[in-house]
């Protein structure tokens, strides 16, 4: 790849620091937690700070800002802007030989809503530039433009339609990536139309239908062209939710989702039938024990594939999500999923993935918070015997220094492995680590 590793000394060390940064840094939070001084006291919490059921700290901390953007009749408009430094040592993925980088990049965004009477709008748009310091073919931007319209036409039905649009960067770490030379970029377009019938206090019927499309760019590797157009696809699908509400917000719920993938070459590069046409479904619960929320959810996946060779995968699926708030000032949350998932392996329509992943909020000052994160990420492909584990332990502290002005520093640590002779678009065992700077201000 193009450029120059320079020597940041800064890198050097990140690069020894240990994934046991998660492991350390849950005894020091638990020693902080018994620091009363640390603890300030809950002033304005009892009317806007009380935890929402389910939400994280961060959420809960964004919403005790004050109240933000413009209102302009009907209309409100939140506009905001960051800017972040992010020092990263191997930002081509590679396990020997890695390249250090310093990225700045410089994002905006803007949500309008309106309201009036029944009828209801929402629009979000965002544009992102990433400029490496160094190796500047990698150099790219990002774009989101996303409308949705609802009225309630009735006193028991809402209809809705929605559309968007994204310019987005495929990770050069990620095991389906495309070693270009320059970065893998992509459009993902959609489109949906919605209906909400029922009860919101007892009984809610949710139907959608929708379509989606990805498209990429055209890339050029060592070798000359590369096909990025055998990804290029189309998906239409339904998705039929009943929640069934009870005693507050305890609820249950059964959702069943169809769906039809029609890729625009009927074969890819190595000879693969990659359309398919499935079903996916389930069954689960929300239960609210006051500090703690827990949802279940549980079903079957099912998709049929054009090629032969891949036939018919079915899989089990499985999700469940505890939020713990043990105090008022601290978040414990504990995610896990398992479920087949289609991705562009070389070999493989897709992959059984297994994750989990753990936050530990607290909030050290009304102002400041801390979040420690760790996440695996287990992915066996199907037809092929082969897996890649992808391990990550972060810590984050948020600094809220001016009414609308926030600062983070951010640390994470990367490792994948991958079983031998497993046939991935990167090299699939590496490791990363990043020290991120951001700067937000909220208008």
């Amino acid at each position: 790849m193009p450029g120059v590793e320079p020597s940041f000394g800064a890198l050097t060390i990140l690069r020894r620091l240990p994934l046991l940064l998660f492991a350390a840094g849950a005894p020091l939070l638990v020693a902080l937690l018994s620091v009363h001084g640390l603890a300030q006291p809950v002033l304005e919490e009892e009317r806007l700070g009380m935890p929402v059921p389910g939400e994280m700290l961060e959420q809960r901390f964004e919403r005790r800002q004050p109240p933000i953007g413009a209102r302009l009749g009907a209309f409100w408009v939140k506009p905001e802007l960051a800017l972040d430094e992010r020092l990263d040592d191997n930002i081509f993925a590679t396990p020997s030989g890695r390249r250090a980088d310093a990225i700045t990049s410089l994002a905006g965004r803007t949500n309008v809503d309106y309201a009036q009477g029944p009828l209801a709008f929402h629009f979000e748009g965002a544009l992102a530039g990433h400029k490496y310091a160094v190796n500047t073919t990698e150099s790219e931007w990002e774009a989101l433009g996303r409308l949705a319209f609802s009225d309630q036409v009735y006193h028991n039905l809402q209809l809705g339609f929605g559309s968007g649009v994204q310019r987005l960067i495929l990770p050069r770490d990620s095991p389906t990536g495309i070693n270009g030379l320059r970065p893998t970029t992509y459009q993902v377009y959609d489109g949906h139309a919605d209906a909400l019938l029922g009860d919101p206090l007892l009984n809610v019927l949710h139907a959608r239908v929708g379509a989606n499309r990805l498209s990429y760019d055209p890339l050029v590797g060592l070798l000359g062209p590369i096909n990025t157009s055998e990804r290029n696809r189309v998906e239409v699908y339904g998705d039929l939710r009943l929640d069934h509400y009870a005693f507050g917000l305890q609820k249950v719920f059964a959702h069943v989702r169809p769906n039809a993938r029609i890729y625009d070459q009927r074969f890819d590069t190595g000879g693969l039938q990659r359309s398919s046409a499935g079903v996916r479904g389930g069954v689960g619960a929300v239960m609210d024990f006051g500090p703690i929320v827990l949802t279940l959810d549980a079903g079957y996946q099912l998709q049929n594939y054009d090629d032969v060779r891949f036939g018919a995968i079915t899989e089990p699926d499985a999700a469940l999500l505890i939020s713990w708030w043990p105090t008022l000032l601290t978040n414990l949350r504990l995610e896990a999923k398992h479920e087949y998932e289609e991705d562009f392996y070389l070999t493989s329509p897709g992959a059984v993935r297994n994750v989990v992943e753990a936050h530990i909020g607290h909030e050290l000052h009304r102002r400041v918070i801390l979040d420690l994160s760790f996440r695996t990420d287990l992915r066996s492909t199907v037809k092929v015997s082969q897996f890649i584990r992808i391990e990550q332990a972060g810590a984050k502290l948020r600094y809220q220094f001016a009414e609308g002005f926030s600062a983070d520093v951010e640390y994470l640590f990367t490792h994948q492995h991958a079983s031998a002779g497993a046939t991935l678009n990167n090299t699939g065992n590496f490791d990363e680590n990043i020290l991120q700077f951001t700067v937000r201000k909220l208008f």
